[in-house]
């Protein structure tokens, strides 16, 4: 969500709109994701208690609000949502991931009432994919439903493939450290590609989310004799990140994570110009064609993953061709820029149809 509010910030909507941000984040780290501590209650109380103000004292056209996908994420919300509705403030919803409709459907009765009572007034509500369409249905009318898929600004510029002629090539794995995002189905199959191809170094970069999985896969590193072939990196920033992607051959992101939407990562690495071994899962497969930009494989299918992985570190025209194909389309798709005139377009559209 830092993200998605910088790219807002940065975006063609800070120049049509006066954006007035109450900042929600809780910088404690993901070990605190999904807690219910002192420390969250007073968080929300005081948020809701700055919205609260910003929404009398400002009288805004518009009331903007990432939803969450979990029960105490939308109570948060509804400190939001529900001062609005009563103002008769229009309120447009963004929903950043793939999880909601199971949300709302695992939930209890009186929880759907009041995610019903929350949203059911929203002017607008946006989602990241044509996959995530339907997330509304039984709560709002289809026709105030808009698929905005994410954008992130150009940071590789005119983007050249590593030299061929370099012997070592890099497969990087960039997100959250977790089971569920693909951590150990890619660790399972390192072994299985370095028996057919040792030039290969593979890079997972971000936060472990817990020290079990963390202990777990040095364990397994140690156990396969992978140690000098596979480097653990902390959360990169910007530069380091965007000099990661630039350097790497391969993108590899098999995730199974359920709340995944339209991945960050993916059009990062997109914009890098490289090619992506990814799996069906949130909307990715809008955004990477199986056999154009790269691969889908199954979550948990090592073997066809080591398989992908090993086609494009032999064949140095497919990973060119493919890398390329990434970088098309994100120029095409997923910049800011695109972005950008696509949340003021919404925005617009409501501003105009209250």
């Amino acid at each position: 969500m830092s993200v998605a509010t910088a790219n807002l910030c940065a975006s063609a909507a800070s120049h049509r709109f006066e954006l007035v941000i109450v900042d929600t984040a809780d910088r404690r780290g993901l070990g605190n994701v999904g807690r219910l501590d002192f420390r969250n209650v007073w968080l929300a109380l005081r948020h809701t208690a700055e919205f609260v103000y910003r929404l009398l004292s400002r009288r805004p056209d518009i009331v903007y609000v990432p939803i969450a996908q979990n029960m105490l994420g939308f109570i948060r919300d509804c400190g939001f949502l529900l001062p609005a509705r009563f103002l008769r403030v229009p309120t447009v919803i963004h929903l950043h991931g793939g999880y909601f409709k199971r949300f709302y459907a695992t939930s209890p009765p009186h929880f759907r009432w009041l995610v019903r009572l929350a949203l059911g007034r929203a002017s607008c509500a946006i989602v990241l994919g044509e996959a995530f369409r339907d997330h509304f249905d039984g709560i709002l009318p289809n026709g105030v439903v808009r698929v905005i898929p994410n954008g992130i600004d150009d940071f590789a510029g005119a983007v050249e493939p590593p030299s061929a002629e370099r012997i070592e090539r890099v497969v990087v794995f960039l997100s959250t450290l977790m089971a569920t995002k693909g951590v150990f189905a890619l660790l399972e199959a390192v072994p299985k590609v370095l028996a057919e191809c040792d030039a290969v170094r593979f890079v997972f970069a971000g936060e472990w989310v817990s020290p079990e999985e963390e202990a777990a896969a040095m364990r397994f590193v140690a156990e396969t004799g992978c140690t000098e072939q596979v480097e653990f990196r902390p959360p990169v920033g910007p530069n380091d990140k965007h000099d990661l992607l630039r350097g790497a051959d391969v993108f590899a992101f098999p995730t199974k994570y359920p709340l995944e939407g339209h991945p960050y990562v993916i059009i990062e690495a997109m914009c890098a110009g490289l090619p992506i071994v990814t799996t069906d899962t949130g909307c990715i497969v809008e955004t990477v064609e199986n056999g154009a930009n790269g691969f889908i494989v199954g979550a948990d299918d090592t073997t066809a993953l080591a398989s992908r992985i090993l086609a494009l570190l032999r064949d140095d025209e497919l990973r060119e061709r493919m890398g390329a194909c990434s970088r098309e389309k994100y120029l095409n798709y997923y910049t800011l820029e695109r972005w950008g005139r696509d949340i003021c377009e919404a925005l617009g559209s409501v501003l105009q149809r209250d």
